[in-house]
């Protein structure tokens, strides 16, 4: 016998509360599937260490543990992509590092285009109070030079510090709070990996002694990512179901 849908939606409030929130389970439970169909797991080993990496056709992510990013400067961890970002990327760091409190305690990272190009852009985070900020560039053509310094308070954990690049904009870096290059044009710039190190020299005390590096990068087209829409899938659906539930509560009797 057919279910009478129209009066098990109005029979109560609490039934329209259930449906209502048993839907929004459904529907993220959904969205939740499809997303991680499009996701690929994986381990590899790059100067014997083990990265954890998640892979989609637009995004690759990493992490580097905090006993990783105390190696000196001859020996970085390096983090190399199996294919290089072309063209348009974008690189999203999330600095969840605790530092020593010294001077000297401080992360590098290396963002470079693959050899025999000597292109990259390196980002200096100093760990001590002052939490200085250096942002320089080095290309083949004008070689190594800084282009951003702050001094004090340089970069923040409200929001991830990001480098990006674009065909028509050049590249970009924010410190987590605010842009603080912008549109710097590089003839192009083509990731193929990122490396971290912490000491200048290997008799120098360690800079962290807990917490990670989380690196998201974006490339390509982001519009054709699952992911860039999720959100925006997620509030579509809910507010269809919801508007549906208050439209069937109204027209049906009690």
């Amino acid at each position: 016998m057919p279910m009478n849908f129209g009066r098990f939606f109005s029979s109560s409030s609490s039934n329209l509360s259930y449906c209502y929130y048993l839907l929004i389970v459904v529907l993220s439970i959904s969205l939740v599937n499809i997303a991680f169909q499009n996701y690929s797991f994986s381990q590899s080993t790059t100067n014997d260490t083990a990265f954890t990496t998640v892979k989609t056709n637009n995004s690759e992510n990493f992490v580097i543990p905090f006993n990783d990013t105390n190696n000196d400067r001859r020996h970085p961890i390096e983090y190399v992509f199996d294919e290089p970002k072309t063209s348009n990327w974008i690189i999203s760091i999330f600095n969840n590092l605790s530092y020593y409190n010294s001077p000297d305690s401080k992360t590098i990272i290396k963002i470079q285009e693959r050899p025999p190009s000597q292109k990259f852009v390196e980002l200096m985070l100093y760990g001590d109070q002052s939490k200085r900020f250096i942002v320089s560039v080095n290309t083949n053509e004008t070689g190594y030079m800084r282009m951003y310094e702050n001094n004090q308070d340089g970069w923040s954990t409200d929001g991830p510090i990001t480098v990006s690049h674009a065909n028509v904009q050049g590249l970009s870096v924010t410190n987590g709070k605010r842009i603080v290059l912008d549109k710097l044009g590089m003839n192009g710039f083509d990731v193929g990996s990122v490396s971290v190190y912490g000491k200048d020299d290997s008799s120098m005390p360690n800079s962290t002694y807990a917490g990670s590096l989380e690196f998201q990068t974006l490339s390509g087209d982001y519009s054709k990512s699952f992911l860039y829409y999720m959100p925006l899938g997620m509030i579509v659906g809910v507010g269809g179901i919801l508007l549906f539930l208050i439209y069937k509560k109204k027209r049906d009797p009690e």
